[in-house]
């Protein structure tokens, strides 16, 4: 007999807790204090946020350099403590990279300079804002993944959540838990890039109908390290381009110093189907080996590691906002302005325009889908429009090549090697692999237990592989056409391929960090990634 599942009601609910949802959950709940203060009728408001992570931040990473304006407004009783964890920009450069040599841009562009911008770690950022969360009685449900959503009458009226207690074979054991049904009027969906919940609503609603290009996405390899005193200024930001990437391929790598003795590095790498043979972990290692970055890292020993998935294809990607039940804030909404690399802070205005029209929908007592169109409205008349559409065609531009999108771009540089960049080109071979003997190397082995990530090992797979795709496609077509990219493009080391093994893949799915970098990049579409059991992936603190 079917296990009865548990059903909870709410008015609002929040899936997953980044930094545009806890935003969001604050400020409504700031407005409904606001006005219960003096209201004669005041407002009561059911509302939760989802977390599947188990920790709060634990899920959350990136460079991550941010305008810290907001802040004010959304920790008022924090800001103090979240302070001591953030650096002001110091000082920033901007290098091309040959494989020994770099060359400085006579100038910082103006769309990415950083002026009294912080250097903060995005996980310690997700901890205050749960905390602050918390404090105002917003209940934050971690461990708990929203899974499937429920539709009915056109509308997204529930979400299900998480099984736990099922077994790799599919089987309940003692104690399991098929997940709750949670229902809500609205739903605001904040996953980050690529989730599974936005993918299926979008699926289920068209939500790209209206997009004129296609999502585009970059995976972000990042660590964090101790460094000797005395290499570098805290506060100083380096970004970088050219190796170890061909100049045909976007990319590029950033150093920024938390503190004197504490550095974020970190490398960026283009993921697209049509060219699959990359690896974001090991064009980190290339980068950590050039003389400009070991001299910063040499003698240091790394803290964190941690990947994961930049949504970049600017406002002509972004799918509909908001559907029937349901809005979609952050990097769910593809709100990510690469040109000047800033996604925090747009997630954080996102989630407070959210939040600005949920109170209008309970002030009315109308969630309809004319009401909730509020938001859209919202992000159009603001500067996010401005920025994203200013940039819309930056990602593209590189599409011919480093040198003519630095030209489109606005930067005309003769510097040695980019001046002869050709059109993209799939790669055609394996990737270059790092040097093991470097000092600074890190193997995906070492690099993951840095990440914390921890998954219960008897459960299903949370990597959807059909068998016949198993035999007929990672087997022969795969492996012939493409080389079996797997084995490469993931930074966690769950794809193993045995060429005299039948199927020549195995999966290690306990190593998942939750990038989602298989499914955008799979050139044969035959990867679907799911969430695992709630309170499993990495659990990061510093990153």
């Amino acid at each position: 007999m079917d296990q009865e599942r548990e059903s909870l009601d709410f008015d609002i609910v929040f899936v997953g807790a980044g930094p545009a949802n806890l935003s969001a959950a604050i400020r409504l709940q700031q407005l409904i204090k606001k006005h219960n203060a003096t209201a004669a009728s005041p407002l009561e408001a059911e509302v939760a946020i989802l977390e599947k992570s188990r920790n709060p931040g634990g899920h959350l990473l990136s460079g991550a350099v941010i305008e810290p304006d907001l802040l004010s407004t959304l920790l008022p009783d924090s800001t103090s403590h979240l302070q001591k964890e953030t650096t002001t920009v110091s000082q920033e450069s901007i290098w091309f990279l040959t494989r020994q040599r770099r060359f400085a841009l006579p100038f910082i562009p103006e769309p990415l300079r950083n002026n009294d911008n912080i250097i903060v770690s995005l996980s310690e950022l997700g901890r205050a804002l749960s905390a602050e969360a918390e404090r105002l009685d917003i209940p934050i449900l971690d461990s708990t993944a929203a899974t499937i959503p429920v539709i009915e009458e056109a509308r997204l009226q529930a979400v299900i959540t998480d099984a736990k207690g099922t077994g790799r074979d599919g089987s309940p054991k003692p104690g399991a838990d098929p997940g709750m049904r949670i229902n809500a009027k609205t739903f605001v969906i904040g996953e980050g890039a690529r989730g599974s919940m936005t993918r299926q609503l979008s699926a289920a609603f068209n939500l790209h109908a209206e997009a004129p290009e296609t999502q585009r996405y970059e995976t972000g390899v990042k660590e964090v390290w101790e460094v000797p005193a005395g290499r570098i200024k805290a506060g100083e930001l380096h970004h970088t381009f050219g190796y170890p990437l061909p100049t045909s391929t976007y990319g590029g790598g950033w150093v920024y110093a938390m503190t004197a003795t504490r550095v974020s590095t970190g490398f960026v790498t283009s993921i697209e189907p049509q060219a699959p043979l990359v690896d974001p972990h090991g064009n980190l290692q290339l980068f950590k080996a050039h003389p400009f970055v070991s001299r910063i890292l040499d003698g240091g020993r790394p803290l964190e590691y941690g990947a994961k998935t930049i949504t970049s294809g600017g406002w002509n990607a972004m799918p509909k906002l908001y559907g029937p039940g349901f809005l979609l804030v952050g990097e769910s909404a593809g709100l990510l302005d690469l040109k000047r690399l800033k996604g925090v802070y747009l997630a954080l205005r996102s989630g407070i325009m959210a939040a600005e029209t949920l109170f209008a929908c309970l002030q009315r007592n109308d969630f309809s889908v004319a009401a909730l169109s509020d938001y859209r409205e919202r992000i159009v008349n603001s500067s996010i429009h401005e920025v994203l559409l200013d940039s819309r065609d930056y990602r593209k531009g590189f599409d011919d090549g480093l040198y003519k999108g630095l030209l489109k771009a606005g930067l005309k540089l003769s510097i040695p090697g980019i001046s002869g960049s050709k059109p993209h080109t799939p790669r055609q071979i394996p990737p270059p692999q790092p040097p093991k003997d470097s000092p600074n190397y890190l193997s995906k082995e070492d690099a993951l237990y840095l990440s914390g990530t921890s998954h219960e090992e008897d459960q299903p797979c949370h990597l959807l592989i059909t068998r016949k795709d198993l035999f007929e496609v990672c087997s022969t077509t795969c492996m012939e056409t493409y080389g079996n990219p797997c084995q490469y493009f993931c930074p966690a080391g769950v794809y193993d391929i045995d060429t005299e093994a039948r199927p020549v893949l195995k999966l290690n799915p306990s190593n998942c960090l939750h990038c989602k970098t298989c499914e955008i990049i799979d050139p044969c579409s035959v990867i679907t990634w799911i969430p695992p059991e709630g309170g499993g992936g990495p659990d990061y603190k510093l990153s």
